[in-house]
């Protein structure tokens, strides 16, 4: 198995212009490499980008990139399926949310978890971030959980672990654990930090972000970050 990690970096779309692209000369050859594995037996290539589409298309053609599987962004049922992967039952529990549900561990391990899913799916004004404005006259606001991923998920939990650790380091003389305030404080800082926004103003870096075609946008504002001008698409003739 070859696997090949953001492969828009190394394969992207040749130019057609006079200058020459180390890309003009790099998909060419990978790609007369790639025909030579048609002959061979057992070799898988994988290819992961999150833009696809500056790769060129010589490279996905069938017979090269035979198989194209998308991955979507977590709806709220996987995102608690992923959270219980990273809050597993081997993590110490602070001892108040344990006796809040009777001394059973398993009951407030299941409770951290809901509490934090819902927090991360929430629709008020603290979890906006992005304005959308369709060219057909209707507007849609991004929030929160619009921009969940399975990394993003497990950046919270130890960030939540690192409170809960200071914590202890700080108090020793009694026990500790992970809180459902620690879980929440973790989400908004995820979030505060701005990390997984785009650094650019183009407008379509921030919808594909979210997995929306630029075509049927006008404008994009985001909201709560140092961006607070809006893009407005420009067609280009």
């Amino acid at each position: 198995v070859i696997f090949m990690d953001e492969a828009e970096s190394v394969l992207r779309t040749r130019s057609s212009g006079r200058w020459l692209n180390i890309s003009n000369t790099v998909v060419p050859q990978f790609c007369a490499e790639m025909d030579g594995l048609v002959a061979l037996d057992n070799v898988v290539l994988i290819l992961t980008s999150n833009r696809p589409d500056y790769i060129d298309p010589a490279v996905l053609r069938p017979e090269r990139i035979d198989r194209k599987v998308k991955v979507n962004r977590p709806n709220k049922d996987a995102a608690r399926e992923i959270l219980s992967i990273y809050l597993h039952d081997r993590l110490p529990l602070d001892p108040a949310l344990v006796a809040e549900h009777d001394g059973e561990p398993v009951c407030a391990r299941k409770a951290l978890i809901e509490a934090a899913t819902n927090h991360l799916w929430r629709a008020t004004k603290d979890t906006e971030f992005l304005k959308i404005v369709m060219r057909s006259g209707n507007s849609q606001t991004q929030h929160w959980k619009d921009l969940v991923s399975g990394a993003l998920l497990k950046s919270v939990v130890d960030r939540a672990k690192d409170t809960a650790i200071r914590r202890a380091i700080a108090e020793p003389d009694r026990e500790h654990g992970l809180t459902v305030q620690d879980v929440t404080e973790a989400i908004a800082a995820e979030y505060r930090e701005n990390e997984i926004f785009p650094k650019s103003d183009s407008m379509e870096d921030w919808l594909k972000l979210i997995d929306i075609e630029p075509e049927s946008v006008a404008t994009v504002k985001p909201v709560g970050t140092s961006k607070g001008e809006e893009f407005v698409r420009k067609n280009v003739i």
